[in-house]
């Protein structure tokens, strides 16, 4: 006599259909996770040659912004321009090509210069005075328009004085950077043994904060705005609005900030 079979069995073509269905469901849910996008927030600048200490300081204030972010997809991407201004633009050109940047901080002479400016199709934030205005529809000039289209060039006279230590001029310089109060200067150096935030240091952090705030919102970084150790930072048409200017002058080595 024949066993009985006592398995279950589906009643029709139509459950066997559904149960695969969610059977699929199930199994794609249960799956490997989607790779995070990452993006990349590059810093050009000098890290070799006499003004490598400005690259390096931008460094790591940039380093400080995206540590105390809770977005795990930010990395930051520190390229080297040598002071130079035809690496700058290659530098640049070379960047354009990584679908991960989403945003450029410049800083230095040939960083910021127009034909590296020209050279570019990503949106890049220029943080000093350098002699330069803006020149590209993709450049946010952390000045104010006046001062940009003046030709300001005090962070360049700034950096050059530090380098030639020649603490017998007493020219008052301006610039939209503020210092650095103990605080930052704390979470700055973090212990360890590197120098201390120069003056463009906590502008360059909140730059940095302000792409990172416009990566999470997933907004355009023009039209981001933060109020940060700088004030109010937005921009209008491609520069600063109501950019704070701030005094300083050198006593020794040492750049001193002076009261309005």
């Amino acid at each position: 006599m024949a066993v009985e079979d006592k398995r279950p069995r589906l009643a029709s073509p139509v459950m066997r259909s559904a149960a695969w269905i969610v059977l699929t469901i199930l199994v794609a849910a249960c799956g490997a996770r989607q790779p995070m996008e990452i993006h990349k927030v590059a810093l050009l600048a000098p890290f070799e040659g006499p003004y490598r200490e400005l690259g390096y300081n931008a460094l790591y204030a940039l380093r400080l912004a995206i540590s105390e972010t809770d977005l795990d997809n930010v990395q930051l991407l520190p390229i080297d321009d040598g002071g130079d201004f035809s690496k700058a633009k290659s530098r640049i050109r070379a960047l354009n090509l990584d679908s991960a940047v989403v945003a450029i901080i410049a800083l230095g002479e040939a960083a910021t210069h127009p034909s590296t400016q020209r050279s570019n199709d990503k949106a890049m934030i220029i943080v000093g005075n350098w002699g330069h205005n803006r020149a590209d529809e993709d450049s946010l000039y952390a000045t104010g328009r006046e001062r940009a289209e003046a030709g300001a060039r005090d962070d360049l006279l700034i950096a050059g004085q530090m380098i030639s230590g020649d603490g017998a001029r007493q020219e008052v310089f301006t610039s939209n950077g503020s210092p650095a109060d103990a605080e930052f200067w704390a979470r700055y150096v973090g212990g360890q043994d590197i120098p201390g935030p120069n003056w463009l240091a906590t502008l360059t952090y909140d730059l940095a904060r302000l792409v990172i705030l416009s990566i999470a919102d997933g907004s355009d970084l023009s039209d981001a705005a933060l109020d940060g150790h700088n004030g109010k930072i937005r921009f209008l048409a491609g520069f600063w609005q109501d950019a704070p200017i701030h005094r300083y002058q050198f006593q020794g080595r040492d750049l001193v900030p002076l009261s309005a």
